[in-house]
């Protein structure tokens, strides 16, 4: 009998372990290569929301000339008028599909367009120079009108045309454009192992089927009375949804430790926003691990408590 109990406490131990990488890989099967997660309204605010942001610090980073005429929220309005949530959604909803394609076929390439966004990008600029024209006060006859690529003009001759002022300007900000915000964004499988990540969902479907196994070894094990069998189940899943949910907290922290790395307090913020949908189904199924492990002793009780009445009554009768 001693040795069935240690057997049955290993195989507990050894399903807490393996619920740990399971929890994982439930969390990035229901979030990142999950089709329906790119169509989430909380997920497109989020990007929405920082590819604004980002877009206004390289307008105010790498365009010296429209610095001193737009204040920030100057910035992001223009920014808004021409960039939709829209153009966000679209562009995610694409890249899910191609999630989809990659899944059944790992050759085709898994690219991120921002061929539209930049085609917007260089809306929003020259919306912007010539937003500046029209503040730019009228020359004397007797002043000079110096272009530069670097500088915006302090004055407007008469009958001088908004492209000949400002042609300089938005040559030189398209050329930015071009150079920091590339057509598409690819080469995802030398950041991630996307191959391992695809066949997700069947490591899932395996993961389960291994925890259940350990749980039919355990019944096997320790056969005889139902509740000492209950007990040891029980407590294989209520700890491994406590670990889990801790588990989930040492991601956190993870991110933390990393974003020490980061210099744009945006970046890291957007980091943590991406990470909390992975984290929130992470802590959602040990939840359910924990809830089923306090069920299960609940259910003990009451069969020890019905046992012990039943006793009771054959007792006194």
């Amino acid at each position: 009998m001693v040795l069935r109990k240690i057997t049955a406490s290993f195989l507990v131990i050894l399903f807490i372990v393996l619920a740990m990488p399971n929890f994982l890989v439930y969390g990035i099967s229901r979030t990142y290569l999950n089709t329906d997660f790119y169509r989430r309204d909380d997920l497109v605010q989020g990007v929405y929301d920082f590819s604004l942001d980002k877009t206004v610090a390289l307008l105010q980073e790498k365009s010296d000339f429209f610095k001193g005429y737009f204040t920030t929220a100057d910035l992001r309005d223009q920014v808004e008028k021409v960039f939709t949530k829209k153009i966000f959604s679209e562009t995610l909803n694409n890249f899910a599909g191609q999630i989809d394609n990659y899944k059944n076929d790992t050759s085709k390439p898994l690219t991120l367009s921002l061929q539209t966004l930049r085609a917007n990008l260089l809306t929003v600029g020259n919306n912007l120079a010539y937003a500046i024209y029209q503040k730019l006060p009228t020359c004397s006859d007797a002043d000079l009108l110096k272009l530069s690529a670097q500088k915006i003009p302090e004055c407007v001759p008469k009958n001088v045309p908004y492209d000949e002022v400002m042609r300089p300007i938005t040559d030189n900000f398209e050329a930015t454009v071009y150079n920091d915000v590339p057509e598409e964004l690819s080469n995802f499988d030398k950041a991630v192992p996307l191959k391992e990540l695809v066949n997700v969902e069947s490591y899932r479907n395996m993961s389960f089927l291994v925890l259940i196994g350990l749980m039919a070894l355990v019944v096997l094990t320790i056969y005889g009375r139902i509740s000492t069998i209950l007990a040891y189940i029980a407590t294989g899943f209520f700890v491994s949804g406590i670990v889990g949910y801790g588990f989930s907290y040492a991601l956190i922290s993870s991110l933390t430790s990393y974003q020490g790395q980061l210099t744009d307090a945006r970046t890291q913020e957007f980091l943590v926003f991406m990470l909390g949908f992975l984290i929130a189904e992470v802590q959602r199924l040990s939840i359910m691990f924990a809830v089923v492990g306090l069920a299960l002793f609940l259910i003990r009780f009451v069969l020890k408590r019905t046992v012990e009445v039943n006793k009771n009554v054959v007792q006194n009768s």
